[in-house]
């Protein structure tokens, strides 16, 4: 049986390459990431103070989905390592990746639904609450995140399985998957929140099951697909010595990572709720915008690790080159498109996300300027995640330390501070342009190591394409 079908990573063109391994999933990650808009905005319908709850959860939820798409990185570039080096270890290394994720996120969920209060106390919710007439909002914040903790192992494994397929070569399976997976969220969301629905519940701690129901039937699904595609088998011996040639410092590196945003929200949310709960409720729809308009570099986030992945410890180094700059060139006039119509259309965008002035007045300030430095995070964000394909890990730690903690995240706090919302939002954009140094200085770095090293490849899947 045919367990991969990666072999076009090595010989096809870059350019066809990258286009018919994106498009797949361009539409599946658009679908993601509007229907997490579609959210937030059938949210606002209710009232702004709802909202703004909602808004408190975000950093948590964005953490849970951190971890998840942490272990699936890891997995993905685990796959792509040994379907080149050790293809007949793959279906072990696959159960090992399952087995490991499973029991992470079981103790991860554990801790976080014991120690909630004291995690959403650390959003500043405390400060909004005290100000709120609504105290049933803590009641449906926890009864939300009650769910979403019961559901968090089914969304690990679902991420699991959809990275493990597309470090094989199955683009268009796993986008096929995370359709689906989509229109049954946007389904069961309008059943629950949309003011016209019969079943509308009175607040939106029905969303948290709406996750629970699709994350779970889908992680099921996708394994059972999985093992249609790659036997999936336990092999003690194999397991072991996968697990001795893995160093542990790239894995918690790759996971540590993912954490890198959830914890600038999470002060960009502490700050903002210091300031005013308008902030905090147009946040809520901030976050989401965000990652629509960096559709393009999500999505190569789901392609390009595997193929440079490929491509890499097979020693292509050339071919490697040419990804980057295809890659990011396509980055640079995607952004620079969407800078342009975010700008031109912000006040038809600001009524369409949401019908309450005093936040429409954030969104509006947040297209005039943040999408401006998108091209440099897109840079930023795809850049990370091939070198984590390589097993550069510290490299690309760097780059998320720099991009969200040490440039994003200060910038954006000084300007809110001293030029209120509009400065609020230009320090954003400028913490986003000043990735770009971090991204010239690590390519930089890395073109240099590339002239001057020699890799010779060992028995590899280029040999089995010849």
């Amino acid at each position: 049986m045919t367990i991969s079908n990666s072999k076009a990573f090595l010989t096809e063109s870059e350019p066809r390459l990258l286009l018919r391994n994106s498009l797949p999933m361009f539409g599946a990650i658009l679908a993601l990431f509007s229907y997490e808009l579609f959210e937030s905005t059938l949210i606002a319908m209710q009232d702004a103070s709802t909202l703004a709850a909602f808004g408190f959860t975000l950093p948590i939820t964005a953490a849970m989905m951190a971890l998840a798409i942490g272990l699936s990185v890891r997995s993905n570039n685990k796959a792509v390592q040994c379907n080149c080096l050790t293809p007949q270890q793959l279906p072990a290394q696959i159960v090992h990746s399952l087995l490991c994720t499973f029991v992470i996120v079981a103790l991860f969920s554990f801790g976080f639904y014991l120690f909630h209060e004291q995690l959403i106390l650390v959003t500043g919710f405390a400060n909004w609450l005290d100000a709120s007439e609504s105290s049933a909002a803590a009641t449906y914040q926890t009864q939300y995140m009650h769910w979403r903790y019961a559901g968090w192992i089914a969304l690990a494994l679902f991420w699991q399985v959809n990275a493990i397929l597309r470090a094989q070569g199955w683009m268009k399976l796993a986008s096929n998957l995370m359709l689906g997976w989509i229109a049954i969220k946007t389904a069961l969301a309008f059943l629950l929140l949309a003011p016209t629905s019969p079943l509308q519940w009175s607040d939106f701690s029905g969303l948290g099951l709406v996750h629970l129901i699709a994350d779970t039937c889908f992680a099921l699904i996708s394994i059972v697909v999985l093992h249609r595609r790659v036997p999936l088998k336990f092999s003690r011996d194999v397991i072991q010595r996968r697990r001795d040639s893995i160093p542990t410092k790239d894995s918690l590196l790759v996971i540590a990572q993912q954490f890198i945003t959830p914890i600038s929200m999470l002060c960009l949310t502490a700050f903002a709720a210091s300031l005013d709960t308008s902030y905090v409720a147009a946040l809520a729809l901030l976050f989401r915008l965000e990652v629509l308009f960096l559709l393009l570099p999500m999505v190569l986030t789901t392609s390009m690790p595997a193929i440079v992945g490929a491509n890499f410890w097979t020693g292509q180094k050339d071919r490697v080159k040419r990804l980057y700059w295809y890659g990011l060139g396509a980055i640079a006039v995607f952004q620079l498109f969407i800078a342009v119509v975010a700008y031109s259309q912000q006040h038809l965008i600001s009524m369409f996300v949401c019908p309450h002035e005093d936040i429409a007045i954030h969104i509006r300030s947040y297209l005039n300027w943040v999408p401006w430095g998108y091209a440099a995070a897109g840079a930023a964000i795809v850049l990370q995640s091939c070198l984590n394909a390589k097993n550069y890990t510290f490299r690309a730690t760097l780059i998320g330390l720099c991009h969200r903690l040490l440039l994003v995240l200060p910038l954006t706090i000084l300007g809110g501070i001293w030029y209120g919302y509009e400065g609020f939002y230009q320090g954003m954009m400028l913490g986003h342009v000043g990735a770009i140094l971090a991204v010239i200085y690590v390519l930089r770095r890395l073109t240099t190591k590339l002239n001057t090293t020699k890799h010779t490849p060992p028995s590899t899947i280029l040999e089995r394409v010849k």
